[in-house]
């Protein structure tokens, strides 16, 4: 009778971050040896600005060093909850699955022994591993459900045909060679087999290695951070040429109350403003009366003239294509600005203006 095995694959919380930094710690270091001998490579006097040579290799390995440790520091939370959730997942599928019973060996007809669990396609098919007792080969892979697995065929990548397998085994270093029988090439893939001794992490390399990277930018975010003081140095700067401070930010009220004003004493009458339109700006339609019998033209030209005066030194301006005239009925559009950007335009128009 089988008994269920219990395999916990599920470790200690400690287990998956030590496993983590492992990996980011050796990238790392591959990154820094490369970086290192490029430094030894070349040499730049940064002294002397006309130094001949470029280290383009040693630059662009330092790059490659922070981009990685900061996409392994962002990406460490999500991966290690990625891994318990698999752990505890290959757990539930082995204590809800029973060991498939009477699996027999092909060659004997003997009961096979089970051996181990092993998962498929990314973890999300549980198979039972089962050999001969009396040797025979080959084993058998089983799904819970009795039903045996077979590896798929190994085909020739070039053509498709069918590939003659031999492999070649030493203590450190597996070799698998697969030649065509029709096309004659040859893959072979050496894999790394020597036994690895696992040691505790390294508490000054996690943090050099770990750590230390932990909120900090990548290269491109960095350059763009600098961008970005240097553009905000060159506002401010700007800010006080063109002397931001002296522009009259006139919210809506205030720009009837000051308009009015200014319009009734050149003439015109019943200001009126419709409902305005937001967007990046503030735009709205208005209109006016002219009661005098100015030729249309000299009518635009001096409400015109008024608007342009009063709001000069103010966040609002005239838009285009500027004023309408019919029978002593005159409209036009405002834009109103609340951006600095944008006031820093205005800024920057009046004081060109004034200091011709």
């Amino acid at each position: 009778m089988n008994r269920q095995i219990m395999e916990q694959y599920r470790k200690s919380d400690q287990y998956y971050i030590d496993e983590y930094d492992r990996t980011t710690i050796e990238e790392l270091k591959k990154i820094e040896k490369l970086m290192e001998k490029a430094e030894k490579r070349f040499f730049i006097d940064e002294d002397d600005p006309k130094s001949p040579e470029t280290n383009t290799d040693y630059i662009g390995y330092r790059m490659r060093y922070l981009d990685t440790g900061v996409e392994y520091s962002r990406n460490k939370e999500s991966s290690i909850r990625a891994a318990i959730q698999s752990d505890e997942r290959k757990d539930r599928l082995i204590r809800f699955h029973a060991i498939p019973a009477n699996i027999l060996c092909d060659t004997c007809g003997e009961d096979m022994k089970f051996e181990l669990h092993d998962f498929l396609q990314r973890d999300s098919d549980l198979i039972f591993i089962f050999s001969c007792p009396n040797g025979h080969l080959p084993k058998k892979a089983v799904y819970p459900n009795g039903r045996e697995y077979f590896l798929p065929k190994h085909t020739c990548k070039y053509c498709g045909s069918d590939l003659v397998s031999k492999k070649k085994k030493t203590k450190k270093k597996l070799t698998l060679t697969d030649t065509c029988k029709v096309c004659g090439k040859v893959e072979v893939l050496e894999l790394d087999i020597s036994p690895r001794k696992i040691l505790p992490v390294d508490e000054e390399e996690r943090k050099k290695y770990c750590t230390d990277f932990k909120g900090r930018n990548n290269f491109m975010e960095d350059l763009k951070r600098i961008a970005e003081l240097g553009k905000f140095t060159e506002v401010d700067d700007n800010k006080k040429k063109y002397e931001f401070d002296k522009v009259k930010k006139l919210n809506l009220p205030q720009l009837e109350q000051t308009l009015t004003a200014q319009i009734e004493k050149s003439g015109f009458i019943k200001l009126q403003f419709d409902k305005p339109k937001t967007s990046r700006y503030l735009t709205m339609e208005f209109s006016a009366q002219d009661p005098t019998d100015r030729e249309p033209e000299k009518s635009i030209k001096a409400l015109k003239r008024t608007i342009d005066t009063t709001l000069f030194h103010t966040n609002w301006r005239l838009m285009s294509p500027g004023i309408d005239y019919k029978l002593g009925f005159l409209s036009g559009q405002l834009k109103g600005f609340s951006l600095d950007e944008d006031i820093l335009k205005i800024a920057q128009e009046i004081w060109e203006k004034e200091n011709k």
